[in-house]
């Protein structure tokens, strides 16, 4: 279980990227459901997916519009593929990510 920030670091309906110690990208967004952690960038070009819109419950890249439910992952609209979605839980208001060893090491200080 890797830290990844403060729950208040994400804002309600809201998103935050988070820069993993080996570099890798990670995206925590907060819905109603709870929060989610994906690969933070889009799987068509490499877009940062943080730059896009966010509705609290759509993720939209804003180079080609894909989309994506962000509860799931599910690839809607546009969108040919899902994203990588990696299991999240909170614990005493700090959010970490259930990754195998070497998959992401996240960063206590973030992006």
């Amino acid at each position: 279980m890797l830290f990844l920030c403060r729950t208040e670091d994400v804002p309600e309906n809201g998103m935050k990227q988070i820069e993993a110690e080996t570099g890798h990208k990670l995206l925590v967004l907060h819905s109603a459901e709870g929060y989610h952690v994906y690969d933070a960038m889009c799987p068509h070009q490499e877009v940062p997916l943080c730059e896009g819109l966010y509705d609290g419950s759509v993720l939209t890249c804003h180079e080609h519009l894909w989309q994506w439910k962000v509860g799931t992952g599910e690839a809607v609209g546009l969108a040919e593929c899902p994203l990588q979605p990696y299991p999240a839980s909170v614990q005493d208001g700090e959010i970490y990510v259930h990754v195998d060893c070497g998959e992401a090491s996240a960063s206590r200080t973030g992006t």
